[in-house]
């Protein structure tokens, strides 16, 4: 085994170690909130660094996962666990621990910074594990073991205050966990060999017609309860508008990249007949939930909503992308998840202050951008490229992606393009609210400016954003 390969495990072990040194650090409040965020620095910068050598070493040309380790879990019956990366899955993982960099100076405002910061951490590890995950097992219990993180962290610093939605969402979740168990033990049962059952050989197995479309069945439900489908986004919808602390509300809305993540890793090209019947209502599904949930982010007031109503129709967008009959835009995929969640993070930061400030002073919403300039320039420049404006990666691999969706099926390419021109809108609209200065009165109290430090720190994501117009490998030295 190289030293390649110990990288893997470290991805996972090193946010763990910091999640149980978060979790003990025991002093007086004010140091206690600065260790723990400095523990959770170390831990993900540490990955970021372990991710950026694993880049360095990637085959770009090479298909499947790379670098693949198998450990034993048990004797009897011998199941093995195997983990492997390749391109698309060190794009996810490295936009993740971005994105939590970026939001953890929020934690240290948080009522319970200790919670916040240790089941971050926590569900990072598990984030890693499921994305490095090769087999089905590994898959299955790193899939089931985020909820535990996702959940408390709802219950205990997400300021939810409906309890029933927490339940909901965490039962919904659940079910899905519970299905991919059944599928799981049923594939286990059909395989022939002792060997490690990987996620690339599932489409391969030979089943009866009728179970065929069972198992199939179940992995699609199990994977879609993680995204946002119509008519059960509600579950999803309703947590993401009541949550209040930024990383939060990032974490929580990562669970939809895990489903697509997850089709993407259950279903290669080859896939069984059965499964293409399905796939076909599954398009069906996804592109009336686009369109729907699109709808609903236009005509609502809450800026968290509009968000999570962006984030969801780009997330179908990436799914169906991902399952069209072809490889090559894969690595496109990859490179937009990328720019996109460390975007939609900046917008989410950058909201959160926009609503403390607007809760401490009992200000409206209309033109509260206009006395902050730092702040509302980096706003107006996060969204513009949110909407597809040529400012990052997200438009041109977008570009792309439409253009095999559209190649592909024109209709299903231009419901697509109707979804993703309405949710942009809701973006555009609300960044018109908050800088129409017609209701602004001389001499009228202001929100406070962000800091000059965050400003610019915000300030250099952008920049290296725009350099990593098209490829943001070549930024990163891969």
């Amino acid at each position: 085994m190289n030293i390649s390969q110990h990288f893997l495990i470290m991805l996972i072990i090193a946010p763990f170690l910091g999640f149980l040194f978060a979790l003990t650090a025991q002093s007086t409040e004010k140091t206690m909130r600065h260790n723990v965020i400095s523990v959770a620095e170390f831990a993900i910068i540490t990955n970021i660094i372990l991710l950026w050598r694993q880049m360095t070493e990637l085959d770009l040309n090479q298909k499947g996962l790379q670098f693949l380790t198998q450990y034993q879990w048990t004797d009897g019956p011998v199941i093995n666990v195997a983990f492997g990366i390749d391109i698309f899955s060190l794009m996810i993982a490295l936009s993740i621990h971005l994105v939590l960099l970026v939001s953890l100076p929020f934690a240290k405002n948080s009522e319970h910074p200790k919670m916040l910061v240790s089941l971050s951490l926590l569900m990072l590890s598990m984030l890693m594990g499921f994305l490095l995950a090769a087999d089905i097992f590994s898959f299955y219990i790193f899939f089931t073991a985020m909820l535990i993180p996702a959940f408390i962290l709802v219950g205990m610093t997400g300021e939810v205050r409906k309890s029933r939605w927490i339940f909901r969402f965490f039962i919904y979740n659940f079910i899905g966990s519970v299905i991919l168990f059944i599928v799981i033990c049923a594939l286990s049962n059909y395989s022939k060999s002792t060997e490690t059952i990987l996620l690339s050989n599932v489409a391969g197995f030979r089943l009866p017609r009728v179970r065929e479309y069972w198992i199939w069945g179940g992995i699609f439900i199990a994977l879609l309860s993680r995204v946002p489908i119509w008519p059960f986004h509600y579950w999803i919808a309703s947590i993401s508008g009541a949550v209040q602390n930024p990383i939060v509300f990032m974490l929580i809305n990562l669970l939809p990249l895990t489903g697509v993540y997850g089709l993407v890793r259950f279903c290669p090209k080859a896939v069984p007949e059965s499964a293409s019947y399905l796939l076909t209502g599954l398009e069906v599904i996804a592109v009336i939930s686009m369109l729907f949930i699109a709808m609903i982010g236009l005509i609502n007031k809450d800026n968290r909503y509009k968000l999570f109503s962006f984030m969801t129709v780009y997330c179908i967008m990436f799914l169906l992308g991902a399952l069209l009959p072809t490889n090559r835009i894969l690595l496109n995929i990859g490179y937009s998840i990328f720019a996109f969640l460390i975007i939609i993070a900046v917008l989410e930061v950058l909201a959160a202050h926009i609503y403390y400030e607007q809760q401490r002073l009992d200000l409206n919403t209309y033109g509260i951008l206009c006395q902050a300039p730092r702040l509302s320039f980096l706003y107006s420049f996060f969204t513009l490229a949110a909407v597809g404006f040529p400012l990052s990666a997200l438009f041109i691999n977008n570009f792309v992606i439409l253009s095999y969706l559209f190649s592909y099926n024109f209709n299903l390419g231009l419901l697509i393009t109707i979804s993703m021109i309405v949710s942009s809108a809701s973006l555009l609209k609300e960044l018109y609210v908050l800088k129409d200065n017609r209701y602004i009165q001389p001499g009228s109290v202001c929100i406070a400016d962000i800091s000059k430090k965050l400003f610019w720190g915000l300030g250099i994501i952008g920049i290296l954003l725009m350099i990593s117009f098209y490829n943001p490998v070549l930024v990163l030295g891969g």
